[in-house]
């Protein structure tokens, strides 16, 4: 019986494989979600690109732009495996620092009784914006849902408790980050709400591209990029709590009325209640296809991209603790190269190798089943794998940093063991990189002179997202020191920040203002630019305070408070 799974769960995947790109030894990126979607599995954008980013660093390849099938069948065995298991989610070791393991409390925060509830609150993007008027509002109407809209024609300091308290009652927060204005603040705020659990419903529209205006103003190529950096990162810290990013204002709003009726989780919206389908909470999948390329190579002692069959076993052992016995191995290999099986048992083992796209197949298929004999298996691979022989090619030698592990304590020094994310460190440095030199000028100094270990993630590939080496890194540190600096626009920083202090992990912050003369690379930035900037660096300031997160505008302050901090553990 375990046999016939295992070939059936073979087919399928060959069958989708073959569906969505036929015999081509790769799948391009952009259909990757697509073949995951194929065989029922939602994975969301944020965990494909991991995936596309795993692949390449296991592979040494200059590009993250297809997926193997040796890849694609580790992924998708993996990722049916946290579906069917409910895999939960990293736990951050800045959250652990708190007495008897209890997460950092919250300032308690009165709610006035005279004050209504209402289901949903209306934030995002302001004026000019139009969408509230346009669409929420006539929606949530003809739904006969109550609704808060914080955008008024005659704004005044009064307004600021009420919306404040509407916010604090609401069920449901539905924000738009719209593509007219910079969102800053509204970016910083949606980061914040995902951090704390709320029910966040998020819809993200795309920038145009340089030039584009806002305010009257044209965006400069860094601005575009810095503004897209900022969205791109915003949805990877929604999506890493499993709440789905929408692109639709009415496909939204439809699942806000669901999430209200039935009293559900945004998590819990399904495939058929809109067309981006996120059915899990964030797990990271590119471990695993690390930890087989480890194994592979520790075997491969002549660095020749094959293994033997008793290897093959030796490897499947190291990572599940089963047995493989050599007659299953013995009965791939007589399918996929086209010999008779009596020919191939007749061969000695030295002259059978299995190369890394079909040790990947192997694991992928064996892994949750008994070593036996399964004739079932090598009659479908006997009619399928001619085709698999040419879709699979072996991957070249995995990254030095991830098969040579170093001492903790050497991670201080250098860049490639700094992108290591495994290692437990004492702090993260974190926020503004571009055109920043507070690290190795302050931060690095100071925390080599007390004994720290420390994150630098501007040793590590350059982004538009948050990868997955940074997210480790920040679930295997104590502390993590987040610097806005005045040489930046800093949003994505600023997301990130407002995000785990909403997680209640331990935050120390350095904000600096922008000047109103202020010089970024080749912008000068306009007075409205700098307003934008520096509303969402007071807010970021704000929430921190009502957290008990310490800011600083001292770089040196921020770094003597972090050292506190660790020597206080």
């Amino acid at each position: 019986m375990r046999a016939l799974i295992a070939a059936l769960r073979f087919w399928e995947v060959y069958s989708a494989w073959y569906g969505r790109v036929g015999t081509s030894s790769y799948i391009p990126s952009e259909k990757v979600q697509q073949l995951f979607n194929d065989m029922q599995l939602y994975p969301s954008k944020s965990q494909v690109y991991e995936m596309l980013q795993c692949a390449k660093e296991c592979a040494n390849r200059s590009s993250a732009a297809y997926l193997t099938f040796g890849e694609f069948c580790i992924f998708a065995t993996e990722l049916k495996r946290c579906y069917e298991r409910g895999i939960p989610r990293p736990i951050q070791l800045s959250r652990l620092l708190e007495r008897d393991g209890e997460d950092k409390k919250r300032r308690n925060r009165r709610v006035s009784k005279g004050i209504p509830k209402y289901e949903v609150f209306l934030g995002g993007s302001c004026n000019p914006t139009t969408w509230r008027h346009d669409i929420a509002i006539p929606m949530l109407k003809r739904l006969g849902i109550t609704y808060y809209n914080p955008q008024v024609s005659h704004w005044g300091p009064e307004l600021i408790e009420l919306e404040h308290q509407a916010k604090q009652n609401a069920a449901v927060l539905f924000f738009v980050i719209d593509n007219q204005t910079r969102s800053v603040a509204s970016i910083i705020e949606a980061a914040h709400m995902s951090g704390r659990h709320r029910k966040l419903i998020l819809v993200i529209h795309a920038y145009e591209g340089p030039g584009q205006k806002i305010w009257g103003e044209s965006i400069s190529p860094e601005e575009f990029e810095d503004l897209t950096t900022g969205q791109m990162v915003l949805q990877d810290l929604v999506e890493r709590q499993g709440i789905p990013v929408f692109e639709s204002i009415p496909i939204a709003l439809n699942c806000t009325a669901k999430v209200l009726r039935e009293n559900i989780s945004v998590q819990e919206l399904g495939l058929k209640d809109y067309a981006q389908p996120v059915k899990m909470a964030h797990v990271q999948l590119g471990d695993k296809l690390i930890k087989l390329r480890e194994a592979f190579d520790a075997l491969d002692t002549t660095n020749s991209g094959e293994l033997c069959l008793a290897d093959v076993c030796m490897a499947f052992r190291i990572l599940t603790n089963r047995n493989l016995s050599l007659a299953d191995v013995r009965s791939i290999v007589a399918a996929q190269t086209g010999m008779p099986g009596n020919e191939v048992k007749d061969l000695p083992l030295e002259q059978l190798h299995v190369n890394f796209e079909q040790f990947c197949a192997i694991v992928a298929e064996f892994k949750s089943c008994e070593s036996e004999a399964r004739k079932l298996w090598q009659l479908v691979l006997a009619k399928t794998t001619r085709l698999v022989q040419a879709i699979v090619s072996p991957l070249t030698k995995v990254l030095e940093w991830a098969i040579s592990p170093r001492p903790l304590r050497s991670l201080q020094l250098g860049a490639p063991p700094n992108c290591q994310s495994n290692c437990v460190r004492d702090v993260y440095l974190g926020g503004s990189c571009r055109a920043s030199t507070w690290r190795e000028d302050i931060a690095i100094p100071m925390l080599k002179k007390s004994g720290l270990t420390y994150f630098n993630p501007q040793l590590c590939s350059w982004s538009k997202r948050l990868i997955p080496i940074e997210a480790a890194a920040m679930d295997n540190t104590y502390v993590l020191l987040f610097v806005i600096s005045n040489t930046s626009r800093s949003l994505a920083s600023m997301a990130v920040a407002a995000h785990y202090i909403g997680l209640g992990c331990n935050v120390v912050l350095c904000v600096q203002q922008l000047l109103d003369d202020c010089i970024l690379g080749s912008d000068k930035l306009s007075k409205q630019a700098v307003k934008d900037y520096n509303r969402g660096r007071m807010y970021l300031s704000d929430l921190a305070n009502r957290e008990g997160v310490p800011v600083f505008e001292s770089v040196s302050e921020s770094v003597e408070c972090v050292i506190q901090k660790c020597n206080s553990r």
